[in-house]
């Protein structure tokens, strides 16, 4: 069965300028625009100390570059605690690395980062934006896409609490008849945005959304309740 979505994104978008997801230290109302692909790092210390602390295999044989993507997968759901957002600001992964908590934009930078610092390719990575849908209605979400060494693009979620075994072909999770249906509506790694078909919005258009229901649904949880999507 042919994919429902090109996980790779089909269309670039040249405008990557995000106005409001970063504020200058201190003050909540003075925004500093920042091109949505610099959330993307694979330098710093926290980033090495990490990775080290991990053992990751070091080989370039067959399947190892699988089981890194999956033990950092691993490793950011289990060390990340997800938080609703509050703020409608997006921290740097190296910030989420020391607060070791985040919405779930913020895990998916962290866990792309770690895995372009591990040496996989850009060209295998993409960090998501688009919705889940359910029973509950659709929300905004991000998650990120990995292309295995079969060619396969898998989903990596890091708020979906204890990881599976094995990586998930991001496919099936996008069909219709999932009670959880992940829609992609753009991606972007540290080269390019994309539109992913059939999505037409603007991303400003998508964010303003989003952000309304994130603050919709922190008006609903309690202080500092952790919860996946």
């Amino acid at each position: 069965m042919p994919e429902r979505y090109n996980w790779s994104g089909d269309a670039v978008i040249r405008d990557t300028v995000i106005w409001d997801k970063r504020a200058i230290l201190g003050s909540q109302n003075i925004y500093i625009p920042t091109d949505i692909r610099s959330w993307l790092k694979v330098g710093g210390h926290a980033l090495k100390r990490a990775l080290c602390s991990l053992e990751l295999p070091d080989a370039r044989e067959c399947g190892t570059f699988d089981l890194r993507a999956w033990m950092i997968w691993k490793h950011v759901s289990e060390s990340i605690e997800y938080q609703a957002d509050r703020s409608g600001f997006w921290l740097l992964p190296d910030e989420t690395l020391h607060l070791c908590i985040g919405g779930c934009e913020d895990s998916s930078f962290l866990l792309a980062s770690m895995l372009l610092a591990s040496g996989i390719s850009d060209h295998c990575l993409r960090v998501v934006l688009g919705q889940v849908c359910s029973e509950e209605g659709a929300l905004g979400h991000a998650w990120t896409v990995y292309q295995s060494e079969d060619g396969q693009w898998c989903l990596l979620d890091c708020t979906l609490g204890p990881v599976p075994e094995s990586l998930i072909p991001a496919g099936p999770l996008a069909g219709p008849e999932e009670a959880r249906q992940y829609q992609p509506m753009f991606c972007f790694n540290r080269h390019h945005l994309w539109r992913i078909w059939p999505c037409r919005d603007q991303i400003a258009d998508y964010l303003k959304i989003r952000e309304i229901q994130s603050q919709k649904r922190c008006q609903t949880l309690p202080f500092m309740e952790m919860e996946a999507f």
